[in-house]
């Protein structure tokens, strides 16, 4: 079975580019060959999508594809993918991998043609694949295709990273408003007198320039960027963190939490997307609602007091993903898939 797999260059930044180079990586099934056309590229943005409008037809033919993979996002994503959907031949089958954070508020905001174009897309398609059943509940709502839950899965390093002496707070990925990170400015001026010796460092791109001017006029002496890094570089990170902190608004399933997780960092973080589907609070990470300072302040608190506690919470996140989101077993669920829209 030959299948072809769209979306964003695995050398950019970002969850879905790391979730197509996993697949790249690791995937591993002798009946089953994968190839890339990427869609999207920051650099050559648009080079890169006009030639993904004239390849995707030949590659379909001369690589005799089966099946075709979209990973797919919300807006610009959606569109770019919906339209080179059109461009696949009838005898192949098409499924969209939707990645997206905020696509509920993407349908919303939208006009009524555009509603109606979205949900005829979605009917077109030979399957839709959700990251959390509450974002399956939310597609199923719009149409009678079947959806799939695959949630997302990391590499499990080795042994756990965690280092109960660090003293370093991190998040990693996109800097902005919809992931918290001025709300993390304000938790981490809060928590400043109780623990001085902790640092938080945001890495990541984005909103850093207001970020950075926000942390100078409000003289938050505790938190700092530490610019986007490289996966050969977030293994050092990862040993220096206590904890990776994630408020953020709107989400699918982060892969950020899933990597720190596999590594032993806990999260604090919030109930939204796939989140909850992942963590556990209390047991091997915390959550709270987006936007609930005091919780925030309250559960981080409890956290940095209490050693035993974030050990257990290590242990328990390390286990989590190992047992449920482990490359292996995610990969497995795809090949089955895959299989069944033969």
């Amino acid at each position: 079975m030959n299948i072809l797999m769209v979306g964003p260059d695995s050398n950019e930044k970002g969850g879905i580019a790391t979730v197509i180079s996993n697949f790249k990586n690791y995937f591993n099934e002798p009946d089953i060959r994968l190839f890339f056309l990427s869609s999207w590229t920051k650099r050559k943005k648009w080079r890169t999508e006009w030639l993904a409008y004239i390849q995707i037809r030949k590659l379909i033919h001369e690589k005799q594809i089966d099946l075709v993979h979209f990973h797919v996002a919300q807006k610009g994503s959606f569109f770019r993918k919906a339209f080179l959907a059109r461009l696949v031949p009838k005898y192949c089958r098409v499924i969209f991998h939707m990645h997206a954070s905020k696509f509920d508020i993407f349908y919303k905001e939208s006009s009524s043609i555009i509603k109606w174009w979205i949900r005829h897309t979605f009917d077109q398609l030979d399957g839709v694949v959700a990251l959390s059943e509450n974002w399956a509940a939310f597609y199923g709502n719009l149409t009678q295709t079947p959806i799939s839950v695959i949630q997302n899965a990391v590499k499990v390093p080795e042994k756990s990273l965690f280092n109960p002496e660090a003293s370093n707070i991190i998040t990693l990925g996109r800097v902005g408003k919809r992931k918290g990170s001025f709300d993390l400015l304000e938790i981490a001026k809060e928590i400043h007198p109780f623990f001085p010796e902790i640092q938080f460092i945001l890495y990541g791109d984005g909103a850093t320039e207001k970020l950075a001017k926000e942390i100078q006029e409000k003289n938050i002496k505790n938190v700092s960027l530490g610019g986007w890094i490289t996966l050969e570089e977030q293994s050092s990170v990862l040993e220096n963190a206590i904890l990776h902190f994630l408020p953020s608004y709107f989400e699918g399933l982060p892969m950020s939490i899933l990597e720190t997780m596999g590594a032993g960092i806990p999260n604090l973080t919030t109930k939204v997307g796939g989140i909850p589907e992942a963590i556990q609070s209390g047991k091997n990470g915390l959550l709270v609602a987006p936007g609930d300072l005091n919780g925030m302040f309250e559960k981080l608190l409890f956290f940095l007091s209490i050693p035993t506690f974030q050990k257990n919470l290590s242990q328990e996140a390390r286990n989590t993903i190992q047992k449920d989101f482990s490359i292996k077993t995610y990969h497995e669920k795809w090949r089955l898939l895959y299989k069944n829209l033969k």
